[in-house]
């Protein structure tokens, strides 16, 4: 009677251990099919961003590339970097309802729109309303914003470091931030934006 009790137990945990078994190899390939998902998705959706963010660079860089041959006053690179901070990569509601990517205030040509802005006021970040140009183009504000620069900003002729004009934007009040200038100068160099510069001065931009 024990013999067949002890043979019986043994049939019973070898079921066990080959059910367990199976079970565990079913999870494994449903755990590694659910990664290769997850990680095909993220992928995708990094080339998606990556593409994104080429399309608006080139956006603003062919017609930055085309204004400086003609008049040699504000460097490709800066103008890029400056859409890509002040619009988010073009996503504020600034640049889709105003074609203003460059955060410019006042009115233009009498059109203006209003929006809370953040500023740096006295060492405090404050949240204010104000009025912002509204542009017919994104060549209107690019234009526009070229001029600004060159009068009110640079103030100098013929800068050809980035690095000097992101400080020279600081030092004469373009933003209140007070590390706007190193933003620039990190934006300009992880995405390589000064080979605008070079094909620009060397008249290139076609």
């Amino acid at each position: 009677m024990n013999k067949k009790i002890g043979a019986i137990m043994t049939c019973f945990v070898l079921i066990v251990i080959v059910v367990s078994g199976a079970f565990y190899v079913r999870s494994n390939r449903i755990a590694s099919s659910q990664s290769y998902y997850v990680s095909e998705s993220s992928t995708t959706v990094v080339d998606k961003t990556n593409q994104e963010h080429d399309s608006f660079i080139s956006k603003v860089a062919r017609p930055a590339m085309k204004l400086y041959e003609k008049n040699q006053q504000v460097l490709p690179s800066i103008v890029v970097a400056q859409a890509i901070l002040e619009s988010s990569w073009g996503d504020s509601d600034l640049y889709r309802n105003a074609n203003n990517p460059f955060g410019i205030m006042g009115s233009y040509h009498g059109q203006s729109i209003r929006y809370d802005t953040a500023e740096v006021i006295s060492g405090k970040r404050i949240t204010v309303k104000a009025a912002f140009r509204k542009y017919p183009s994104l060549l209107a504000a690019i234009n526009d914003h070229n001029r600004l620069l060159a009068q009110q900003f640079i103030n100098q002729s013929n800068v050809l470091s980035y690095r000097k004009v992101a400080k020279l934007l600081q030092q004469n009040g373009y933003a209140t931030d007070p590390h706007y200038a190193k933003k620039l100068i990190q934006i300009i160099r992880k995405y390589n934006l000064s080979k605008y510069d070079l094909a620009a001065i060397n008249g290139n931009s076609n």
